[in-house]
Protein backbone atom coordinates (compact mmCIF):
# COMPACT_ATOMS: atom_id res chain seq x y z
CA UNK A 1 0.00 0.00 0.00
CA UNK A 2 1.56 3.38 -1.47
CA UNK A 3 2.04 6.12 1.69
CA UNK A 4 0.52 9.47 0.91
CA UNK A 5 3.17 11.56 -0.63
CA UNK A 6 4.69 9.50 -3.35
CA UNK A 7 3.52 10.32 -6.56
CA UNK A 8 4.84 9.73 -10.40
CA UNK A 9 6.51 13.46 -10.43
CA UNK A 10 8.32 11.99 -7.08
CA UNK A 11 9.18 8.95 -8.86
CA UNK A 12 10.52 10.62 -12.33
CA UNK A 13 12.80 13.34 -10.20
CA UNK A 14 14.41 10.18 -8.21
CA UNK A 15 14.48 8.27 -11.56
CA UNK A 16 16.38 11.18 -12.51
CA UNK A 17 18.68 11.35 -9.54
CA UNK A 18 19.74 7.92 -9.59
CA UNK A 19 20.30 8.02 -13.49
CA UNK A 20 22.92 11.13 -13.32
CA UNK A 21 24.30 9.71 -10.10
CA UNK A 22 25.27 6.44 -13.20
CA UNK A 23 24.18 4.08 -11.01
CA UNK A 24 20.99 1.88 -12.16
CA UNK A 25 17.56 3.01 -11.33
CA UNK A 26 16.03 -0.42 -9.39
CA UNK A 27 12.95 -0.19 -7.20
CA UNK A 28 15.36 -0.50 -3.95
CA UNK A 29 17.47 2.52 -5.38
CA UNK A 30 14.61 4.83 -6.73
CA UNK A 31 13.14 4.08 -2.93
CA UNK A 32 15.86 4.94 -1.07
CA UNK A 33 16.24 8.28 -3.36
CA UNK A 34 12.66 8.80 -2.01
CA UNK A 35 13.35 8.65 2.14
CA UNK A 36 12.55 4.78 1.83
CA UNK A 37 8.79 6.16 1.42
CA UNK A 38 6.39 4.28 -0.65
CA UNK A 39 5.50 0.78 -1.43
CA UNK A 40 7.24 -1.27 -4.13
CA UNK A 41 4.34 -1.78 -6.13
CA UNK A 42 3.54 2.04 -6.92
CA UNK A 43 7.35 2.48 -7.30
CA UNK A 44 7.48 -0.67 -9.98
CA UNK A 45 3.79 0.72 -11.40
CA UNK A 46 5.72 4.40 -12.07
CA UNK A 47 8.67 3.07 -13.44
CA UNK A 48 7.08 0.76 -15.67
CA UNK A 49 5.02 3.91 -17.19
CA UNK A 50 8.38 6.43 -16.96
CA UNK A 51 9.68 3.50 -19.68
CA UNK A 52 6.49 3.25 -22.01
CA UNK A 53 6.80 6.73 -22.13
CA UNK A 54 10.46 6.83 -23.19
CA UNK A 55 9.71 3.69 -25.94
CA UNK A 56 6.76 5.76 -27.11
CA UNK A 57 9.26 8.92 -27.96
CA UNK A 58 12.07 6.82 -29.54
CA UNK A 59 9.15 5.31 -31.66
CA UNK A 60 8.23 8.68 -32.88
CA UNK A 61 12.08 9.71 -33.84
CA UNK A 62 12.43 6.67 -35.94
CA UNK A 63 9.06 7.43 -37.80
CA UNK A 64 10.99 10.58 -38.96
CA UNK A 65 12.56 10.63 -42.37
CA UNK A 66 16.53 11.79 -42.54
CA UNK A 67 16.19 15.07 -44.22
CA UNK A 68 14.21 15.94 -41.79
CA UNK A 69 16.34 14.99 -38.63
CA UNK A 70 19.06 17.06 -40.66
CA UNK A 71 16.91 20.16 -41.03
CA UNK A 72 15.92 19.76 -37.22
CA UNK A 73 19.91 19.07 -36.40
CA UNK A 74 20.76 22.43 -38.63
CA UNK A 75 17.65 23.57 -36.69
CA UNK A 76 19.14 23.00 -33.31
CA UNK A 77 22.45 23.93 -34.28
CA UNK A 78 20.94 27.48 -35.78
CA UNK A 79 19.55 27.86 -32.62
CA UNK A 80 21.88 27.11 -30.21
CA UNK A 81 24.73 29.31 -32.76
CA UNK A 82 22.25 32.14 -32.04
CA UNK A 83 21.65 31.51 -28.82
CA UNK A 84 25.50 31.67 -27.49
CA UNK A 85 25.74 34.58 -29.49
CA UNK A 86 22.82 36.30 -28.20
CA UNK A 87 24.63 34.84 -24.38
CA UNK A 88 27.78 36.63 -25.43
CA UNK A 89 26.23 39.32 -26.28
CA UNK A 90 24.84 40.00 -23.30
CA UNK A 91 27.56 38.84 -21.31
CA UNK A 92 29.85 41.53 -23.16
CA UNK A 93 27.13 44.17 -22.38
CA UNK A 94 26.88 43.24 -18.98
CA UNK A 95 30.72 43.33 -18.41
CA UNK A 96 30.53 46.76 -19.71
CA UNK A 97 27.77 47.79 -17.58
CA UNK A 98 29.40 46.16 -14.57
CA UNK A 99 32.78 47.73 -14.99
CA UNK A 100 31.09 51.44 -15.47
CA UNK A 101 29.15 50.60 -12.53
CA UNK A 102 32.33 49.51 -10.79
CA UNK A 103 34.05 52.82 -12.23
CA UNK A 104 31.09 55.04 -10.64
CA UNK A 105 31.03 53.36 -7.41
CA UNK A 106 34.99 53.91 -6.79
CA UNK A 107 34.12 57.39 -8.01
CA UNK A 108 31.23 57.91 -5.84
CA UNK A 109 33.23 56.41 -2.74
CA UNK A 110 35.52 58.85 -3.21
CA UNK A 111 33.16 61.31 -3.51
CA UNK A 112 31.69 59.68 -0.09
CA UNK A 113 34.98 60.31 1.08
CA UNK A 114 35.38 63.64 0.42
CA UNK A 115 31.84 64.87 1.32
CA UNK A 116 32.52 62.72 4.38
CA UNK A 117 35.37 64.92 5.28
CA UNK A 118 33.74 68.16 4.62
CA UNK A 119 30.97 67.06 6.87
CA UNK A 120 33.57 66.09 9.84
CA UNK A 121 34.83 69.79 9.12
CA UNK A 122 31.02 70.80 9.12
CA UNK A 123 30.25 68.88 12.04
CA UNK A 124 33.18 70.65 13.74
CA UNK A 125 32.51 74.33 12.51
CA UNK A 126 28.91 73.23 13.72
CA UNK A 127 29.21 72.62 17.21
CA UNK A 128 31.92 75.58 17.85
CA UNK A 129 28.89 77.79 16.58
CA UNK A 130 26.33 75.69 18.74
CA UNK A 131 29.05 76.45 21.78
CA UNK A 132 29.19 80.25 20.99
CA UNK A 133 25.24 80.41 20.42
CA UNK A 134 25.02 77.93 23.72
CA UNK A 135 27.65 81.00 25.50
CA UNK A 136 25.55 83.65 24.10
CA UNK A 137 21.98 81.82 24.72
CA UNK A 138 23.10 81.52 28.21
CA UNK A 139 24.41 85.23 28.64
CA UNK A 140 21.00 86.37 27.25
CA UNK A 141 18.99 84.18 29.29
CA UNK A 142 20.73 85.37 32.29
CA UNK A 143 20.68 89.07 30.87
CA UNK A 144 16.52 88.77 30.71
CA UNK A 145 16.96 86.86 34.06
CA UNK A 146 18.37 89.78 35.54
CA UNK A 147 15.84 92.20 33.83
CA UNK A 148 13.07 90.03 35.04
CA UNK A 149 14.20 89.95 38.76
CA UNK A 150 15.05 93.97 38.24
CA UNK A 151 11.47 94.23 36.96
CA UNK A 152 9.83 92.40 39.67
CA UNK A 153 11.78 93.95 42.39
CA UNK A 154 11.01 97.35 41.61
CA UNK A 155 7.09 96.28 41.11
CA UNK A 156 7.87 94.28 44.33
CA UNK A 157 8.86 97.34 46.23
CA UNK A 158 6.59 100.03 44.55
CA UNK A 159 3.73 97.33 45.79
CA UNK A 160 5.69 97.56 49.37
CA UNK A 161 5.62 100.95 49.33
CA UNK A 162 1.69 101.31 48.70
CA UNK A 163 1.53 98.33 50.82
CA UNK A 164 2.81 100.53 53.72
CA UNK A 165 1.38 103.74 52.74
CA UNK A 166 -1.68 102.47 53.12
CA UNK A 167 -0.92 100.62 56.71
CA UNK A 168 0.36 103.38 57.72
CA UNK A 169 -3.05 104.96 56.68
CA UNK A 170 -5.03 102.45 58.38
CA UNK A 171 -3.14 102.43 61.24
CA UNK A 172 -3.94 106.42 61.58
CA UNK A 173 -7.61 105.44 60.81
CA UNK A 174 -7.42 102.31 63.55
CA UNK A 175 -5.78 104.46 66.17
CA UNK A 176 -8.40 107.40 65.52
CA UNK A 177 -11.18 104.96 66.09
CA UNK A 178 -9.25 103.30 68.59
CA UNK A 179 -8.88 106.81 70.64
CA UNK A 180 -12.98 107.08 70.01
CA UNK A 181 -13.79 103.27 70.84
CA UNK A 182 -11.21 103.74 74.00
CA UNK A 183 -12.86 107.10 75.20
CA UNK A 184 -16.32 105.49 74.80
CA UNK A 185 -15.36 102.59 76.81
CA UNK A 186 -14.32 104.33 79.54
CA UNK A 187 -17.36 105.65 79.95
CA UNK A 188 -19.41 102.92 79.71
CA UNK A 189 -17.01 101.28 82.33
CA UNK A 190 -17.27 104.04 84.54
CA UNK A 191 -21.14 104.37 83.80
CA UNK A 192 -21.43 100.25 84.34
CA UNK A 193 -18.86 100.64 87.28
CA UNK A 194 -21.46 103.46 88.66
CA UNK A 195 -24.32 101.58 88.60
CA UNK A 196 -22.78 97.91 89.50
CA UNK A 197 -21.64 99.80 92.37
CA UNK A 198 -24.87 101.50 93.54
CA UNK A 199 -26.58 98.17 92.84
CA UNK A 200 -24.31 96.72 95.10
CA UNK A 201 -24.56 99.02 97.53
CA UNK A 202 -28.65 98.52 97.78
CA UNK A 203 -28.46 94.64 97.53
CA UNK A 204 -25.94 94.61 100.70
CA UNK A 205 -28.17 97.20 102.51
CA UNK A 206 -31.18 95.20 101.66
CA UNK A 207 -29.28 91.74 102.55
CA UNK A 208 -28.22 93.99 106.02
CA UNK A 209 -31.86 94.75 106.73
CA UNK A 210 -33.45 91.37 106.17
CA UNK A 211 -30.30 90.40 108.92
CA UNK A 212 -31.36 92.07 111.04
CA UNK A 213 -35.24 91.22 110.27
CA UNK A 214 -33.85 87.76 110.60
CA UNK A 215 -32.06 87.86 113.72
CA UNK A 216 -35.12 90.04 115.47
CA UNK A 217 -37.00 86.75 114.75
CA UNK A 218 -34.66 84.82 115.80
CA UNK A 219 -34.45 86.10 119.06
CA UNK A 220 -37.86 86.52 119.35
CA UNK A 221 -38.48 82.67 118.74
CA UNK A 222 -35.41 81.65 120.84
CA UNK A 223 -37.31 82.95 123.47
CA UNK A 224 -40.48 81.48 122.56
CA UNK A 225 -38.14 78.89 122.57
CA UNK A 226 -37.22 79.38 126.20
CA UNK A 227 -40.80 79.53 127.19
CA UNK A 228 -41.72 76.30 125.79
CA UNK A 229 -38.99 74.48 127.10
CA UNK A 230 -39.98 76.13 130.27
CA UNK A 231 -43.62 74.99 129.50
CA UNK A 232 -42.45 71.35 128.68
CA UNK A 233 -40.48 71.21 131.56
CA UNK A 234 -42.98 72.46 133.64
CA UNK A 235 -45.37 70.23 131.99
CA UNK A 236 -42.72 66.86 132.74
CA UNK A 237 -43.22 67.64 136.12
CA UNK A 238 -46.33 67.84 136.13
CA UNK A 239 -46.58 64.45 134.64
CA UNK A 240 -44.09 63.13 136.88
CA UNK A 241 -46.44 64.02 139.97
CA UNK A 242 -49.01 62.80 137.52
CA UNK A 243 -47.74 59.38 137.32
CA UNK A 244 -47.00 59.36 140.61
CA UNK A 245 -50.56 60.30 141.89
CA UNK A 246 -51.37 57.48 139.39
CA UNK A 247 -49.23 55.13 141.28
CA UNK A 248 -50.99 56.38 144.41
CA UNK A 249 -54.53 56.01 142.40
CA UNK A 250 -53.25 52.36 141.53
CA UNK A 251 -52.27 51.54 144.91
CA UNK A 252 -56.25 52.69 145.80
CA UNK A 253 -57.29 50.85 142.77
CA UNK A 254 -58.68 48.07 144.87
CA UNK A 255 -60.58 50.38 147.74
CA UNK A 256 -62.33 52.66 144.77
CA UNK A 257 -62.77 52.71 141.00
CA UNK A 258 -64.83 55.80 140.77
CA UNK A 259 -61.46 57.80 142.21
CA UNK A 260 -59.22 55.57 139.67
CA UNK A 261 -61.38 56.39 136.78
CA UNK A 262 -61.42 60.21 137.84
CA UNK A 263 -57.42 59.91 138.17
CA UNK A 264 -57.37 58.08 134.80
CA UNK A 265 -59.17 60.88 132.83
CA UNK A 266 -56.95 63.49 134.63
CA UNK A 267 -54.12 61.44 133.48
CA UNK A 268 -55.36 61.36 129.99
CA UNK A 269 -56.21 65.23 129.88
CA UNK A 270 -52.79 66.07 131.17
CA UNK A 271 -50.94 63.83 128.78
CA UNK A 272 -53.29 65.47 125.85
CA UNK A 273 -51.64 68.61 127.08
CA UNK A 274 -48.29 67.53 126.95
CA UNK A 275 -48.67 66.40 123.49
CA UNK A 276 -49.96 69.44 122.16
CA UNK A 277 -46.98 71.48 123.76
CA UNK A 278 -44.65 68.73 122.99
CA UNK A 279 -46.12 69.15 119.10
CA UNK A 280 -45.86 73.29 119.51
CA UNK A 281 -42.52 73.34 120.70
CA UNK A 282 -41.55 71.02 117.32
CA UNK A 283 -43.37 73.88 115.33
CA UNK A 284 -41.59 76.60 117.34
CA UNK A 285 -38.07 74.57 116.56
CA UNK A 286 -38.45 73.85 113.03
CA UNK A 287 -39.14 77.50 112.40
CA UNK A 288 -36.12 78.97 113.87
CA UNK A 289 -34.06 75.99 111.82
CA UNK A 290 -35.84 77.87 108.76
CA UNK A 291 -34.83 81.20 110.18
CA UNK A 292 -31.30 79.98 110.46
CA UNK A 293 -31.06 78.90 107.11
CA UNK A 294 -32.25 81.76 105.71
CA UNK A 295 -29.98 83.58 108.19
CA UNK A 296 -26.97 81.59 106.27
CA UNK A 297 -28.25 82.16 103.01
CA UNK A 298 -28.28 85.68 103.51
CA UNK A 299 -25.04 86.00 104.67
CA UNK A 300 -23.63 83.45 101.84
CA UNK A 301 -25.24 85.82 99.64
CA UNK A 302 -23.70 89.11 101.04
CA UNK A 303 -20.22 86.99 100.67
CA UNK A 304 -21.05 86.37 97.17
CA UNK A 305 -21.72 90.08 96.04
CA UNK A 306 -18.74 90.67 97.97
CA UNK A 307 -16.87 87.77 96.15
CA UNK A 308 -18.46 89.14 92.84
CA UNK A 309 -17.35 93.07 93.81
CA UNK A 310 -14.20 91.96 94.18
CA UNK A 311 -14.18 89.92 90.86
CA UNK A 312 -15.59 93.13 88.97
CA UNK A 313 -12.69 95.65 90.67
CA UNK A 314 -10.24 92.88 89.14
CA UNK A 315 -11.46 92.29 85.66
CA UNK A 316 -11.72 96.50 85.70
CA UNK A 317 -8.38 96.93 86.65
CA UNK A 318 -7.66 94.11 84.08
CA UNK A 319 -9.42 95.86 81.30
CA UNK A 320 -7.68 99.13 82.03
CA UNK A 321 -4.19 97.19 81.75
CA UNK A 322 -5.29 96.21 78.28
CA UNK A 323 -6.83 99.56 77.51
CA UNK A 324 -3.39 101.26 78.29
CA UNK A 325 -1.18 98.16 76.33
CA UNK A 326 -3.31 99.10 73.42
CA UNK A 327 -3.00 102.62 73.89
CA UNK A 328 1.22 102.59 74.09
CA UNK A 329 0.76 100.36 71.27
CA UNK A 330 -1.26 102.25 69.01
CA UNK A 331 1.35 104.95 70.09
CA UNK A 332 4.14 102.84 69.29
CA UNK A 333 2.88 101.81 65.55
CA UNK A 334 1.92 105.38 65.07
CA UNK A 335 5.64 106.88 66.44
CA UNK A 336 6.97 104.01 63.84
CA UNK A 337 6.31 104.67 60.49
CA UNK A 338 7.51 108.82 62.00
CA UNK A 339 11.00 106.86 62.17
Amino acid sequence: MARGGINKALVTRAHQAVLARGENPSIDAIRIELGNTGSKSTIHRYLKELEEEASTRLDDEALLSQPIKDLIARLASRLQEEAHGIVEESKSRYEHQIKELSDRCTALTQEAGQLGDQQKVLESRLDETSAQLATKSAACDALDKQLNEAGQREASTTALLKEKQAHIESLEEKHRHSREALEHYRESVKEQRDQDQRRHEQQIQQLQAEIRTLNQTISVKQGDLTQLNKDNARLVSELGAARKATQDLESKLNRTDAKLEDANKQLQTQTTDLQQYADSAQRQASQIDELTQRLESAQSKVQDFTVSQAKLETELSVKNDMIERLMAENRRQYDAPAT
